[in-house]
């Protein structure tokens, strides 16, 4: 996963893959009707990547499953948002709508950089963490991991991100909540 993350990374610097990225961006954001009731159902989708979703769904968890999840899922989602945010800042990827024209923006404008996509991180980080601890099912888990792919599409259809911040997103997410998983195993056995 980290090595086809730096893939991801080192690609930014390829021409032809920022060309690559506008069009498949292009083809999420502007192809197509765009009806009211799509727009809003974006937006609705887009928030399950948002902190104050993960505040909401960490209370339950602390509330009516798992102390100890709780507080792992609070923590990694820190952890996984200082990366980003560290990421961003030192990769300084401006977002779509500042560097491409005619870009639909859905929404409030995004601050900040576009890569990785921090929504399609915690999404994917979120659907991992609970996957492992409730080691669902096939069915399970495919839905997870769609809702989680419809949060990072649903950031391309809004303006805020291209395609390779989306994947990087998902892999970071996705890695970030194997290594949670592993962090907690850990701490259960000193603890225990």
């Amino acid at each position: 996963m980290l090595f086809v993350f730096c893939l991801l990374l080192l690609s930014l610097v390829w021409s032809t893959g920022q060309s690559i990225d506008a069009y498949v961006f292009s083809f999420f954001n502007r192809h197509g009707k765009r009806p009211r009731w799509l727009d809003r159902t974006m937006l609705l989708l887009t928030e399950l990547g948002n902190g104050i979703v993960t505040l909401v769904i960490a209370l339950v968890l602390y509330f009516a499953v798992n102390v100890h999840l709780a507080y792992e899922f609070i923590l990694g989602t820190l952890t996984l948002w200082l990366v980003v945010e560290l990421m961003k800042s030192l990769i300084r990827r401006p977002r779509p709508f500042v560097y491409l024209e005619d870009v639909r923006v859905v929404g409030i404008r995004a601050r900040g950089k576009s890569f990785p996509s921090g929504h399609t991180s915690q999404a994917f980080y979120m659907a991992t963490l609970l996957l492992q601890y409730f080691q669902a099912n096939l069915a399970v888990a495919v839905a997870l991991y769609v809702l989680a792919s419809l949060v990072g599409t649903t950031r391309m259809y809004m303006g805020m991100h291209y395609p390779r911040d989306v994947l990087a997103g998902g892999i970071l997410g996705t890695f970030w909540g194997f290594v949670g998983v592993l962090v907690n195993a850990v701490i259960f056995r000193f603890i225990s």
